[in-house]
């Protein structure tokens, strides 16, 4: 199999190098350094600081921090609008979670999902997991739907200072917040659920498949600590043979009320799932409510297509949202079982 892509990948246009000293004063033979400023685009960056942190799995993690200004003309986030790449010895890094507070769940990046309005500013944390201490770190930017790419930054993590990530100050009345929310967020979540899938876009032995789609059914599975997996099957597979099964973590930060669904591992057909091949907001579709949709972007050789994965709950009614977006076996397979008072079942039998 080969490794699975980011939908955006990151070109490097501009070359300008800079060897960065520690961020934080416990260690004494660090040096500030001098921040890097640069557009993209509709947005600009400003590197000010690096650190080292352990993440949740007792990782060495490169922890960046950032200023970002939106100046899209609309509300935007750091998480949609910018792209990195950060590589050490010619590998890609993985990103890392770097829990502020286990309790509850709140982590070193979260300010990535914060709307940010046109005009304003915010500092942003963004953090990789390292293959060692000591070899040099390139970092680049690019904006995710745009053409612009930033400066090429490069860090010495031997010259970094550790740190302990802490929680802010306000910490016990958004633990309480956080408490309050989660019920919510994982009735939302978990259970089982039903819809359809399409792939545009294809090449290669799915090229004259696009926009062809498919009934789906699933199921969804978050512990109290927001971990979980994801487990969907379509007309060619079973749940205990699935079309996909991913490991998720789930964050109450998003545009709605539902908080944000991420893809940690797993696999997608025959491809791997990475951290953050999916980012899935229920709060970012219009209609109808309690919708998700999972995109992504299948590369195996010569074979691509982008996908879009629709699902309601099972038992919900499709037949106020017009022929177009209803599921295939919806009449003939899936109503009739609802009708009946079913559980979803575990393979899609639309002969039955």
């Amino acid at each position: 199999m080969k490794r699975g892509k980011k939908l955006l990948s990151v070109f490097v246009a501009t070359f300008m190098v800079f060897s960065f000293a520690a961020c934080g004063k416990d260690n004494p033979a660090s040096e500030k350094p001098e921040s890097v400023e640069f557009n993209l685009g509709n947005y600009k960056l400003v590197y000010k600081d690096a650190c080292i942190m352990k993440d949740y799995d007792g990782n060495d993690a490169l922890v960046m921090t950032l200023d970002y200004t939106n100046n899209s003309g609309s509300s935007d986030s750091y998480l949609w609008s910018i792209s990195e790449n950060v590589m050490q010895n010619d590998v890609s890094l993985e990103f890392a979670t770097i829990y502020l507070d286990e309790s509850s769940f709140e982590t070193v990046c979260d300010s990535q999902f914060t709307e940010v309005q046109n005009g304003e500013t915010i500092e942003v944390k963004t953090a990789f997991i390292l293959a060692d201490t000591t070899s040099m770190v390139e970092v680049s930017f690019e904006e995710s739907f745009g053409d612009a790419t930033g400066k090429v930054i490069t860090i010495d993590p031997s010259k970094l200072s550790r740190e302990t990530p802490t929680a802010p100050s306000t910490k016990t009345t958004e633990k309480a917040t956080t408490a309050d929310a989660g019920d919510a967020l994982l009735d939302f979540w978990n259970g089982d659920w039903y819809g359809w899938w399409v792939m545009t876009g294809c090449y290669g032995y799915y090229e004259g498949m696009g926009s062809m789609s498919w009934d789906i059914c699933g199921t969804i599975d978050i512990g109290d600590d927001y971990t979980g997996t994801v487990v969907l099957w379509d007309e060619d597979y079973t749940r205990n043979d699935p079309m996909v099964e991913a490991s998720v973590t789930l964050n109450e930060a998003g545009t709605g009320e539902y908080g944000t669904l991420m893809s940690e591992s797993g696999n997608f057909t025959d491809i791997p799932l990475e951290h953050a091949d999916w980012i899935v907001d229920p709060g970012l579709v219009d209609f109808p409510p309690g919708m998700i949709i999972i995109d992504g972007y299948y590369e195996n050789g010569d074979d691509e297509y982008y996908y879009e994965i629709h699902l309601l709950p099972w038992g919900s009614s499709w037949d106020d949202l017009g022929e177009d977006f209803i599921p295939y076996s919806y009449y003939d397979w899936y109503l009739p079982l609802v009708e009946a008072g079913k559980p979803m079942p575990d393979s899609i039998d639309v002969g039955v």
